[in-house]
């Protein structure tokens, strides 16, 4: 399926009380991870601490989205290049909010995305499953992908998943479900190799930028 790219370049300016808002969230959901105890990641946890981080920058995107009245969207990296070190590291565990600033004068949405916060990475082993993830549930369409500069470097941008939020604060593709696996990733393979115990969880996000835990993994296992 050919899919156009288009290059895209993001500023980053101050935090506004709506950015402030939302970065407060991630923290919270950063700190209840660490109260876990990081010893316990790579023993069953790391679905449940990735699955908690997505959420909370899904509740991020679109608290911007609706604050500002612009369009945000939630990026997962998706490039795979193992050759760089940096970004083998990134490859689908590498999220991020972005948005469209608003002109104050006329209102108008920039053509350009703004990062809001740092980058979050998913745990060690776990990452986005784009063949068990769908866009929509009817569709059963993999989710969209563009071009998106990843830090204040105008040479650092890559490929990326996305989700998108509307000025209203709605989700453009509702019912579109995340998915996350557990596991090894050799070099230079989009998939990861899972255990025995096939460590897959994920979750759905709803119109009003809702989510709801997937409990029948037998029908994520299906989709991959």
């Amino acid at each position: 399926m050919l899919r156009p790219k288009s290059r895209t370049c993001i500023g980053s300016q101050g935090f506004s009380l709506v950015e402030l808002l939302a970065v407060m969230t991630i923290i919270a959901v950063l700190l209840s991870l660490a109260s876990v105890g990081i010893s316990k990641i790579g023993k069953g946890q790391g679905i449940t601490s990735g699955i908690a981080l997505a959420e909370g920058l899904v509740s991020s995107a679109r608290s911007i989205a609706k604050g500002k009245g612009t369009t945000a969207r939630l990026i997962i990296h998706s490039e795979l290049n193992d050759d760089d070190p940096v970004e083998r590291s990134r490859y689908r565990r590498l999220m991020m909010v972005v948005y469209h600033e608003i002109n104050p004068e006329t209102g108008v949405e920039s053509q350009t995305w703004s990062r809001s916060g740092v980058p979050v990475f998913l745990p060690d082993q776990v990452y986005f499953s784009a063949e068990r993830s769908r866009k929509e549930v009817a569709t059963g369409d993999e989710w969209s992908e563009d071009r998106f500069q990843l830090s204040n470097d105008p040479s650092d941008s890559a490929d990326c998943y996305y989700i998108e939020f509307n000025s209203q604060g709605i989700c453009t593709t509702p019912g579109a479900s995340f998915v996350f696996e557990n596991g090894a990733r050799p070099n230079n393979e989009e998939r990861v190799i899972l255990g025995k115990t096939r460590n897959i969880g994920g979750f759905v996000i709803w119109r009003n930028g809702s989510t709801s835990m997937i409990r029948d993994i037998d029908q994520i296992d299906s989709e991959g």
